[in-house]
């Protein structure tokens, strides 16, 4: 037995497990990225006595422009990345300042990452910033000299995002067939299983009227992946085999 219901449906389906990813709004590009949590890696320090990286101490009103995609320092950044998260830290300022990162390839905003006064104990920060489409960052001190380091601790990377139409849904059922055996009741179990090419996006049980069924389990089939069904199973506490629940499963069609 099946229904088919053509209908007009406005849908986007984020394909893909998203499961406790952190989503942001993906830095150079404004597309939907998700956080990527590393151990924490030194990509730059610009004190000679620890000098790692290619960035040196920063003087008065001058830049540097750091390379985070690849090998670089003691890091390792996938070319995906999109941007990163960084713990950046401030020693030996001479004059009250302030550090500015952004992507390399934009213009320097007038905004500040980090504060400090002479004579501060090293000042670490949280840096989220974007990276050039190159794979590098820039960073600016507005006064005096200071070494910085920068440890990466994440990155951002695109999400796979799939937008389509949903031309059709289809809604199909199967019969469940009740039998005795259980504690002097019934039970039993069915799949409705959806057209080839349709997937399976919300199932259940319809229940004859007036007979109470009770419904042990209902899933996705297969429970993992694209589900190819809906899988239902009843019981009942009294004879009931007289009587055929229905198993539905609402299949669709996406045109990606």
């Amino acid at each position: 037995m099946k229904r088919t219901h053509a209908l007009t449906v406005a849908a986007a389906l984020l394909v893909g497990g998203l499961a406790g990813a952190q989503l942001t709004s993906g830095a150079a590009t404004n597309e939907p990225a998700s956080f990527v949590s590393i151990t924490p890696c030194r990509v730059f320090d610009t004190r000679p006595a620890t000098k790692i990286g290619s960035i040196t101490t920063l003087g008065e009103g001058s830049s540097r422009v750091a390379t985070i995609r690849g090998f670089n320092g003691e890091c390792n950044i996938p070319l995906k990345a999109t941007a990163v998260a960084m713990n950046v830290t401030a020693v030996n300022g001479t004059k009250a300042s302030f550090l500015t990162f952004w992507p390399s390839d934009a213009d320097r905003p007038g905004t500040s990452n980090l504060n400090w006064v002479p004579g501060q104990p090293p000042t670490p920060n949280k840096v989220d910033v974007a990276l050039s489409s190159q794979g590098k960052v820039s960073l600016y001190n507005r006064f005096g000299s200071v070494d910085v380091i920068a440890d990466i601790v994440g990155y951002y990377e695109p999400v796979v995002v799939s937008r389509g139409t949903i031309s059709a849904v289809e809604v199909v059922t199967e019969k469940i067939t009740i039998k005795p055996g259980f504690n002097n009741g019934s039970n039993g179990n069915a799949v409705a299983v959806c057209p080839k090419g349709m997937v399976a996006i919300a199932g259940g049980v319809e229940n004859p009227i007036g007979v109470a069924i009770n419904t042990r389990s209902t899933r996705p089939e297969p429970p993992t992946g694209n589900p190819t069904g809906w899988f239902a199973d009843v019981r009942a506490s009294v004879d009931a085999t007289k009587y055929s629940p229905t198993v539905y499963a609402i299949c669709i069609t996406l045109n990606l």
